[in-house]
């Protein structure tokens, strides 16, 4: 049974924010559509500019960085210290985000004291989705927003997810995804509302099978106009958010 492989966040570098042959090209790319989800629907639930944000397993700043620069507070923490030293590296001077090294199962945050908590490309990462979930409850004010974004367990999100990603990713080390950990939307419901959430809205996330996609696959690298879009069945990735109670 294969263990996931967390450990290669850590040498990455430069590699967070340049280059289009390794996986976090990817990565890269997908964090441009939740950005633009998060920051929808902070506005839609009125958590406004300076709310407290809480990027849990924030890596190098991705998702980040960009919600600091859209005027709000934002905390990352990894338990990679090689990503957040690339974080801290990559924030500018002034800007309202914080970087640490942190555990998601014990979170160094007070009992509802932040207003959204991001658990992005994260809960496929850990053994115990459900106990990181409810430490996310735990930090999120009542009425506050708790954001995830993971992979469905569907043979479609084995072949992509697991397998296919290597065919325009060629430096990706092995296990960076394990099967075993990805989560149906019913299962992922049920995580939260055990923590004391409500999952408001699932939305499926795909690559756009376009002539860059296929460009990307040819060339074996990241096209520049790949791109992923938010929408349609959550046969791969999923991606939405839950409230508190």
């Amino acid at each position: 049974m294969p263990e996931i492989n967390n450990a290669f966040y850590d040498d990455l570098g430069e590699a967070w924010f340049e280059g289009d042959d390794h996986p976090i090209a990817l990565l890269r790319v997908e964090s441009r559509v939740k950005i633009e989800y998060v920051l929808d629907v902070l506005r839609q639930r009125q958590i406004g500019l300076g709310a407290e944000i809480l990027d849990v397993a924030c890596g190098a700043g991705l998702v980040s960085l960009p919600l600091a620069e859209a005027g709000y507070s934002v905390q990352g923490i990894d338990i990679s210290p090689g990503s957040i030293a690339e974080a801290r590296r990559r924030t500018p001077e002034g800007l309202d985000a914080r970087f640490a090294v942190g555990d998601a199962y014990a979170l160094d945050v007070p009992d509802e004291s932040v207003d959204a908590v991001l658990l992005l490309d994260m809960l496929e990462h850990v053994e115990r989705p459900a106990d990181a979930i409810a430490e996310a409850s735990r930090v999120v004010r009542p009425g506050g927003a708790v954001f995830f974004h993971t992979f469905n367990k569907t043979p479609l999100a084995w072949a992509l997810a697991v397998h296919g990603f290597k065919v325009v990713s060629p430096r990706g080390p092995e296990h960076i995804h394990v099967y075993r950990l990805f989560i149906p939307p019913a299962d992922l419901r049920t995580m939260h509302a055990d923590a004391g959430l409500e999952v408001q809205e699932v939305k499926g996330v795909h690559p756009v099978p376009d002539r860059a996609f296929w460009r990307s696959v040819r060339q074996r690298r990241v096209d520049p106009a790949f791109a992923f879009k938010i929408g349609g069945p959550p046969w791969i990735g999923y991606l939405g958010y839950a409230v508190k109670r």
